[in-house]
């Protein structure tokens, strides 16, 4: 084995990988995105905390045909954590960079074809093509081993699946690294910064309730969706329900960790986000026996209390703001 799957600095100590909370089996949603969950454990491993980094999530808006695919910007994981994301050109080959960077202890995003990751073993592993970002941590090209993040977790691949990862392609594929420019802030001046960068994002929320948006989309093409294939939902639903669900339990956690840190008045609004989360979830049953029943009726509708429970979280922050 080579010095390449060095256990990376930061990333804890050996033994059993624990998940954090936020990925926990009773969240509505223990899995968001795959960026955004790479981000959770990749910080979690290196002792910082992701939930200062959530008051992003304000900005999510209706794109037409999805809600936004939310990803911490880089310039606020800069800011709270000293962690710059650079592009990774691989001209060399993907698996060559890699090494590189694992040798000097900056991790690789990549996207992947999830049809090589064990992790998704009874979904996509083996089965079907899927892209996918992981975390790259340590590799040995002598052994074919990789170490990895990906979705909640921490895993291995080797052999077939290892070959998979990095066998040539027509286009490389795009690829990040992550790298330590300065140190994170300390405990007593993160919720501050975290507040700045909330107030920062509210500003740019969206100016038009995304949840009536997406209640006009699907009231116009609501009909002829439900009678199409069952796989058609899961990946309608993953675009819009489980993507407003998760951001919004993830804005809930960020409101209550700034509250448990005598920011104060966050509690009405992270309340206000757990119950997007929660009636986002319910839609998104809704949805699937609509699908089932190869019937749209009154579907969009049942949308107005979601949109409704949208506003309350904006407002119930106004006040925690004084806007």
């Amino acid at each position: 084995m080579t010095a390449a799957l060095r256990r990376p600095e930061g990333l804890g100590a050996a033994g059993p990988y624990v998940q954090h909370p936020l990925h926990g089996s009773g969240r509505d949603w223990p899995e968001t995105n795959c960026y955004v969950d790479l981000w959770i454990e990749l910080l979690h491993g290196r002792g910082l905390v992701p939930e200062a980094m959530l008051g992003f999530t304000l900005r999510q808006d209706f794109e037409g045909d999805q809600f936004t695919f939310f990803k911490p910007p880089p310039g606020d994981i800069e800011r709270l954590y000293g962690l710059e994301v650079l592009e990774l050109a691989v001209y060399g080959g993907l698996e060559a960079h890699a090494v590189r960077q694992a040798e000097a202890g900056r991790p690789v995003l990549v996207e992947v074809d999830a049809i090589y990751l064990p992790d998704t073993q009874g979904t996509t592993y083996g089965r079907d093509h899927a892209k996918t970002t992981i975390g790259i941590l340590a590799l040995d090209p002598v052994t074919q081993e990789l170490d990895y993040l990906h979705n909640a977790g921490r895993f291995r691949l080797s052999g077939a699946d290892y070959a998979g990862i990095f066998a040539p392609a027509l286009l490389p594929p795009y690829a990040e690294f992550v790298k330590s420019v300065a140190s994170p802030l300390s405990s007593a001046d993160l919720p501050g910064a975290a507040r700045a960068l909330l107030v920062r994002h509210r500003a740019r929320a969206p100016r038009r309730n995304p949840v009536l948006a997406f209640r006009d989309a699907l009231a116009a093409t609501a009909g002829d969706l439900v009678c199409r294939p069952l796989s058609v939902f899961h990946a309608y639903a993953f675009n819009t329900t489980r993507q407003l669900g998760a951001n919004f339990e993830m804005l809930a956690s960020h409101l209550s960790w700034l509250e448990a840190r005598d920011a104060g008045g966050f509690a009405p609004a992270a309340a206000a986000a757990a119950d997007v989360s929660r009636e986002a979830k319910a839609f998104q049953f809704q949805l699937a026996r609509a699908f089932h029943r190869r019937s749209a009726e009154g579907l969009a509708l049942r949308l107005d209390r979601l949109a409704a429970t949208y506003d309350r979280v904006f407002a119930d922050l106004d006040r925690a703001l004084d806007r």
